[in-house]
This record gives C-alpha cells, sequence and structure tokens, in this order.
C-alpha cells in the first residue's frame, strides 16, 4: 500500500508541537509502559495497522512490556492487568469512542480512574489518548507507512 500523501505532520511542520506535547506527557509521572498499553489499544480500536506494527516492534525490545502487550486487545478477560491499568484501558476505550456515547465516559468511570492516579497523570493519560486518536485517524485516512514517520 502507497501513503496518499507526505505526512501531514511533516507538510504542515508541526512535528516540534507534537514533540513537545509528548515530553509534557513523558514527564508527567506516568509509565511508559502504561502509555504503550493504551496507545496499542487506540491503534486497534481505528484499525491502524502501521501503529500496531510499531507497538509489537518497540515490545520485541523491552521483555516486561512484550509479555504483556499480546493481551492488550482482550483485556477486559486477561488478568496481565492491574486495577489501575485496568482503569486507564478502560477510559481508553471511552474517549475512543466519544462519537457513539455522549456520555462515554461517565463520573462512575471518571471516579474510578481518579481512584488510582493523579491530576497529571489523568490529564497525561487524556492528552495521550487524544493524540494517539489523532495519529491513528492521519495514519489510516492518508495511508501512512513508517517511511513516512521517519
Amino acid at each position: 500500500m502507497e501513503a496518499r500523501m507526505k505526512n501531514p505532520a511533516k507538510v504542515l511542520n508541526v512535528n516540534p508541537a507534537i514533540q513537545s506535547m509528548m515530553s509534557s506527557i513523558y514527564l508527567s509521572g506516568i509509565s511508559l509502559e502504561l502509555l504503550e498499553y493504551l496507545g496499542l489499544r487506540v491503534s486497534q480500536m481505528n484499525n491502524c495497522e502501521l501503529c500496531i506494527d510499531q507497538s509489537f516492534v518497540r515490545a520485541g525490545e523491552d521483555p516486561v512490556i512484550g509479555k504483556r502487550i499480546e493481551q492488550v486487545l482482550d483485556w477486559k478477560k486477561s488478568t496481565a492487568f492491574n486495577e489501575a491499568e485496568r482503569a486507564a484501558l478502560e477510559v481508553t476505550e471511552a474517549i475512543t469512542l466519544l462519537k457513539e456515547r455522549y456520555d462515554s465516559v461517565s463520573d462512575a468511570l471518571w471516579s474510578t480512574l481518579a481512584n488510582h492516579y493523579n491530576e497529571a497523570e489523568r490529564a497525561a493519560i487524556v492528552v495521550f489518548v487524544a493524540a494517539m486518536n489523532m495519529f491513528t485517524r492521519i495514519n489510516v485516512a492518508t495511508r501512512q507507512t513508517t517511511a513516512d514517520w521517519e
């Protein structure tokens, strides 16, 4: 499959802004391991093959992530994730499915997330999931390849 256009982030020269946003997320205190799982879940839900492939490439470089990443698709049935991670994965799905339900991120779900993560960590989760939704949608719409992001 060939890309329909150059990477839109490069065309508009927004990579510095994206890198700044991602740096803020990484400095929030949220674990990179959790972000990998959340990013993969968004990628799976939005059918972004490029992002899914890249998640598995990165997981192959880290034995801890590698053992659990294959369970992300079926996380609700898996025992590999603790309560905090499960809350983050559930919020990830709810944010990704906002178009289907106005109240997909219910007060109860938000409260569960707040029981496990402080405000900066919750902010990082929300911004990261929103960013991943943007990235996956750009990639799918324009048929991006790994080379287009390098």
